[in-house]
């Protein structure tokens, strides 16, 4: 299992530097998250002050750019990266899409099919040659003036709950997993899952790739701070009651869905995740970088 790191949010001089040096310590990867910066943006200065750490949005929304548009920046980021491109798109939820960005959030599942789907056409697709896709949502009638690089980028598709998983397994290749899933669920509810749905989908589930995240924080002073819990964060977290939300959180969730104690503690937690992805990915709350050796 290799280790990444997902950045969330700062100054674009200090995102960048942190992405040099987790080159320099041997990670694998560095994502970034579209959430408070342009993703593309970010990632291309990243890309000019390193050589050889893969790089990508880890999601971008589905409903933010067209195929089109999506495809281009990506064929075009991969090229000046040298090829180290790890596509991930997902479909954001109704909060950022309605809210947000006033999109209905609607039909989520056929628009993520189709959307992987043209994205995955396009990264194959030399110049010249017409690419034609007609579904339900989405169409496309477009020839490109440019070849993508030889090796096409992945494009792996972010998923929780079954019906999208489902997509993913059947269409996707990889699964990008929450913040929110442990160890266990992922080897034991998540991969059986997926493979069965790949499986049904004419599928060697044996070629899904997975990467997931990691909320981490590294601290020498360990102290931080279901089913009802959720309840509890369902009903508080519409209405805004963020500081009621986080004291509902119990410290055996955190234990569970987080990485998070001494540097002792997080490298073990860490490393209870090598058999359940090519990829983990750390999203740093507080203290420093974990390593793993």
């Amino acid at each position: 299992m290799k280790l990444g790191l997902l950045l969330l949010n700062g100054e674009m001089k200090d995102l960048v530097a942190t992405a040099r040096r987790a080159e320099a310590a041997g990670f694998g990867s560095v994502m970034v998250a579209e959430v408070y910066r342009s993703a593309w943006v970010l990632l291309t200065a990243i890309a000019a002050a390193t050589n050889t750490i893969t790089l990508g949005p880890y999601v971008i929304n589905a409903y933010a750019r067209s195929p089109l548009v999506a495809g281009m920046s990506a064929i075009d980021f991969n090229e000046f990266a040298n090829g180290r491109l790890v596509l991930g798109v997902g479909g954001g939820n109704r909060e950022v899409n309605e809210v947000w960005q006033g999109m209905p959030h609607a039909r989520v599942l056929t628009k993520l099919r189709e959307y992987v789907t043209i994205l995955q056409r396009m990264a194959r697709c030399p110049a010249g040659q017409p690419l034609h896709f007609e579904g339900k949502i989405h169409r496309m009638q477009w020839t490109p003036a440019v070849t993508p690089l030889a090796t096409p980028f992945p494009v792996f598709l972010a998923a929780v709950f079954p019906d999208m998983l489902r997509v993913a397994a059947a269409c996707a290749d990889g699964i990008a997993g929450g913040a929110t899933l442990s160890a266990d669920y992922l080897k034991n509810v998540m991969q059986p899952r997926a493979a069965a749905y790949a499986e049904a989908a004419g599928r060697d589930p044996a070629g899904l790739r997975w990467r997931s995240v990691m909320f981490t924080a590294v601290n020498e002073d360990r102290e931080q701070g279901f089913g009802a819990v959720v309840d509890q964060l369902l009903r508080l977290m519409p209405a805004g009651h963020t500081e009621a939300a986080l004291k509902a959180i119990p410290d055996e969730a955190v234990d569970l869905l987080c990485i998070a104690g001494t540097k002792d503690e997080c490298q073990a937690k860490v490393r209870a995740y090598e058999v359940v992805g090519e990829e983990r990915l750390l999203v740093g709350v507080g203290g420093g970088v974990v390593g793993v050796k």
